[in-house]
Order: C-alpha cells, then sequence, then structure tokens
C-alpha cells in the first residue's frame, strides 16, 4: 500500500499536523515529522488541484472528445462560408446574371451546403454539452475526494487516500434511519470486509444525541474502541466537518431532482468513480454477493465489471 499523500492530507485539514509516510489505515498517531500549510494556500491549491485532475481524467476518459469538438467546429465554419458563397449564386441566378448557374443548380448546391452546416453544428453542439456535462462528473468525483473522514484511531484522512484500499459506500440519512441502515450493514460484516467495503455514514441535518441501543444514533463511542492492525480496515469511518458532506450530497441530490431530505446512498469503486447510487437503505447483501473478494493475486481485478450495485 502507498503512503499517505502528505500535502493531500494537509489540504483536508486546514492548519492540522500530518504524519509524513503513514500507512492511511495505521493505528499509530505518532507525530515525529509533520507540516504545517496556511489555510488560504491550501483551499486554492486543492481547488486548482481538482480542476486539473478533472479535466485529465476527462481527456483520459475521451481521448478524441477534443479531436471531435475543434475539427466539427472548424468544418462548422467552412460549411457556413461555403453557405454564404451559395446564396450570393443563388441571388446572381435569380436576377440572370451574365455566366450564372441556373436557379435550380444554385438551389440545390445552397441546400446542400446548408445540411451539412445544420449537421456539424449540431455535432459541435453535442460536443460541447457533453464535455461539460462530463467535466462537472468528474469535478464532483474530484471534490468528493478531498471531503475528510476520521479513522478509529483517531487519524484523519481524504477519500482519496484511502480509495485505492477500499470500496466506499456513503450513505446520508437522519439518525435514526442512518443507525438502522448501519446495524443492518453490521449483519453482512464478514462478507462486505472480505470486499473492502467501508461504509461512511453522513447524518442529514444537524446530529442528534441519543441511545445507540434504541437505534436512533450510531454508538461512536464502541466504534473508537475498534484496535486495528496496520493491515486491517476499518469498517465504518466518521465524516468529519459535516457541512462539507451535506454541501457535496445536497448539490447531488439537486442535480438527480431527489427531495433533500431522502435518504440516499452512493456507492464508489477503487478508484473513486461513482458505481452506483440509490435512494432508501442500500442492499447490502447485494453488495455481498456481487462485489469480488478482496484477496489474492486477483483481489479486485474485476472492480471496473461490477457495476450492478
Amino acid at each position: 500500500a502507498a503512503p499517505l499523500n502528505s500535502k493531500a492530507a494537509a489540504a483536508a485539514s486546514p492548519g492540522a499536523a500530518v504524519t509524513v509516510g503513514r500507512r492511511p489505515f495505521s493505528a499509530s498517531t505518532s507525530t515525529s515529522s509533520t507540516r504545517r500549510y496556511p489555510a488560504a494556500v491550501i483551499t486554492a491549491k486543492a481547488e486548482r488541484e481538482v480542476s486539473n485532475r478533472a479535466r485529465l481524467r476527462q481527456e483520459v476518459a475521451n481521448p478524441f472528445a477534443v479531436v471531435r469538438l475543434w475539427g466539427s467546429a472548424a468544418f462548422s465554419a467552412q460549411a457556413g462560408v461555403a453557405s454564404l458563397v451559395a446564396m450570393s449564386r443563388l441571388a446572381a441566378s435569380i436576377a440572370n446574371a451574365p455566366g450564372a448557374d441556373t436557379v435550380q443548380q444554385s438551389a440545390q448546391t445552397l441546400g446542400i451546403d446548408l445540411a451539412c452546416l445544420g449537421v456539424l453544428a449540431g455535432i459541435f453542439l453535442r460536443e460541447r454539452s457533453q464535455e461539460g456535462k462530463r467535466l462537472q462528473k468528474f469535478e464532483r468525483e474530484e471534490a468528493l475526494s478531498q471531503l475528510v473522514v476520521e479513522l478509529p484511531s483517531g487519524r484523519r484522512a481524504q477519500l482519496q487516500d484511502i480509495q485505492g484500499f477500499a470500496r466506499l459506500v456513503i450513505v446520508s440519512a437522519g439518525s435514526s434511519e442512518l443507525a438502522t441502515a448501519v446495524k443492518a450493514a453490521e449483519e453482512w460484516r464478514t462478507e462486505l470486509s472480505e470486499r473492502a467495503v467501508i461504509v461512511v455514514p453522513v447524518t442529514q441535518g444537524s446530529a442528534t444525541t441519543g441511545n445507540p441501543e434504541e437505534g436512533e444514533t450510531i454508538d461512536w463511542v464502541s466504534w473508537r474502541g475498534e484496535k486495528l492492525t496496520d493491515n486491517e480496515k476499518p469498517f465504518l469511518v466518521k465524516p468529519v466537518r459535516d457541512e462539507e458532506w451535506q454541501r457535496w450530497l445536497g448539490e447531488q441530490k439537486e442535480e438527480a431532482n431527489v427531495d433533500q431530505d431522502a435518504m440516499v446512498w452512493i456507492s464508489l469503486r477503487k478508484d473513486g468513480r461513482v458505481r452506483s447510487s440509490g435512494k432508501g437503505s442500500p442492499n447490502w447483501q447485494r453488495f455481498a454477493q456481487t462485489i469480488p473478494v478482496d484477496k489474492g493475486a486477483w483481489g479486485g481485478f474485476l472492480d471496473g465489471m461490477d457495476g450492478r450495485v
């Protein structure tokens, strides 16, 4: 496993000390080697990195998109010029100018040029629209990777620091519904842990206190007492700075025309891409049955093809 990216972790927690060269799930909390960055510098740098990474991912995912976009734009311009020339020739034909083509020939030429212009302009507008949508999708995923979670050991990390090691499932709901969903996931904990699934419960609105035994809230006190080895992954991580998580989820709900109070879940692949999402509580049994086991030489090999949940 690769060590934590110290600059990325610093961007996640402005002004906080970041341990350099530690494993993402290490239980060690030593701060023998730390760096501190000004909050303003971190915020601006993080925003630039998100935008740059999103554009790079877009280019990798669609290597010929730029060619189609600007190629269709150039050909559209040529078709537009040809249409103007054809219009002038048609006017000359109608006026019976010397040496002019017949009206029928000029009209046919103009029709062909206008048809080409319409097709090429349509391709250009479609590519431009798709480019914007693809970029927004990648920017949302990159922004998600910047959000911070806390491990049972007390260490904090950005999602991008653990995405290569785990398949995250984000669940957002009220306190009671969230605790019920986590309790349901615990029933499949062994199977889900074998598949490197980590649950990220995000409480909608302000977190409330309650009796964990009554299923009203998640028992974070017992969670913090979990002891993990260096290679063991936690089953549950705690979101840090809830308002940032709620803002990101709110934007996704608005994009999908989902009610802001609705319970939703989002499943991520190991590379941080969104595998799937839905309303209500996740079907943990389907996760356990369809996601490949994260063990052995081929562990996670089918992660790009397990898109059913």
